[in-house]
């Protein structure tokens, strides 16, 4: 906000509206002056609403009013997923008294949760005398670890991230893994971010705690994805029994997988990074990488970063971009580093090994849903990994 005393908020989250309301609020009670601050009646109407801000205060020349959720006054459709348009109250009485100039020292300030921007006479008068703000949700990602943030939900989410430890630096690296393994999940970016400034001990929180601390790797899905890119049937046992006998294991997004639920996780995970792993391999030798990509080269200790991060990648990334049959089109592509991973776990296996766990996904998924699907899984995903 810049200096407006007019301001709609409007948010498809309850959460981030409440977290930009009150911020807002407190700057604009701020700038005028640290006025008090006045909430109005959640049922208030349009009409009381442009009373009240007529009506001076005798003890508080300035202050500021805020209407917490103003979605009846506007043009939307309803929050959290509920079906239809809402249909808005007459504001006319409302916008007229905005039209005519908000008192000297007087603030507004609406919140609106709705499912989509929000249109309408009021807020055409917001946009002509003061600010609005559209914080949107993204679509459910699938898988979620592949969630293509805008620069705006990125925006959002680094401003709940320094308002739940402002105290606290957090080095780049270390901020965009936190994002990237939360996706759009602002609750749960306070909680981490909370629990890593509690055990940072005045430090910049930097990429290792992150790694250590938020979403450790020991039975959780990232744990899957190592034993199939390591080729490691091992953890990929232990994952499943681990599920079987109850112990927690934790999806992408830290909730706690069962067992069923991991089976379905772990038929998508390996499908996903089996059709990953071969079309590398095909882009390569398409490319006339062959030599480059070699297993022996690859896994040696300075591959990455004196061949792979500034020679290969670049190529491989803008072959990625010109494709629209590659696995990653319509999301964000792979960073560097993961696109250098999957090389690394792809040169441990054959294409046609890859493509039999493929062409077995079909049959695999429709046992998923009959009695012996456990162990139709750990069939199917060891006979992947079993060298």
């Amino acid at each position: 906000m810049t200096g407006a005393r007019l301001l709609l908020i409007a948010a498809s989250d309850d959460y981030l509206l409440e977290e930009a309301r009150s911020e807002s609020v407190s700057r604009m009670a701020a700038e005028l002056g640290g006025c008090p601050v006045e909430t109005l009646a959640p049922d208030i109407t349009p009409e009381s609403a442009a009373i009240e801000l007529l009506s001076p205060s005798l003890f508080d020349p300035q202050r500021v009013l805020v209407v917490e959720d103003a979605r009846a006054w506007v043009k939307t459709s309803a929050p959290g997923g509920a079906v239809g348009k809402l249909q808005p109250a007459n504001a006319s009485p409302l916008v007229e008294t905005l039209r005519n100039g908000l008192p000297d020292g007087v603030g507004l300030v609406l919140g609106v949760w709705c499912g989509s921007r929000p249109t309408g006479p009021l807020v055409d008068a917001v946009h002509e005398l003061g600010e609005m703000q559209w914080i949107p949700l993204p679509p459910a990602p699938k898988p979620w670890e592949d969630v293509a943030l805008s620069a705006e939900q990125v925006d959002v989410l680094k401003r709940v991230l320094y308002r739940a430890a402002p105290e606290v630096e957090m080095l780049p690296a270390a901020e965009e893994l936190l994002l990237g393994r939360l996706g759009f999940a602002p609750r749960r970016l306070v909680q981490e971010v909370r629990k890593l400034a509690a055990a940072c001990g005045g430090d910049p929180i930097d990429e290792q705690l992150v790694r250590q601390l938020t979403f450790p790797r020991e039975r959780s899905l990232e744990q899957l994805q190592e034993a199939v890119l390591g080729r490691r049937v091992g953890p990929f046992i232990d994952l499943m029994r681990a599920a079987s006998d109850g112990v927690p294991v934790a999806g992408w997004r830290g909730e706690r997988l069962e067992s069923t639920a991991l089976q379905f996780a772990a038929v998508g995970q390996g499908v996903s990074l089996a059709r990953q792993m071969l079309y590398l391999l095909e882009l390569g030798r398409e490319l006339g990488l062959g030599s480059e990509l070699d297993s022996e080269r690859v896994h040696t200790r300075w591959w990455y970063s004196k061949q792979f991060k500034n020679d290969l990648a670049p190529r491989l990334l803008k072959a990625i971009a010109a494709d629209p049959a590659a696995p990653w089109s319509g999301r964000k592509p792979p960073s560097v580093w993961k696109l250098g991973q999957l090389i690394e776990g792809a040169v441990r296996y054959r294409p046609d090994e890859l493509a039999r766990t493929l062409a077995d996904a079909g049959g695999i998924e429709v046992r998923l849903r009959g009695p012996l699907a456990g162990e139709a899984v750990s069939a199917w995903m060891t006979a992947l990994l079993a060298p």
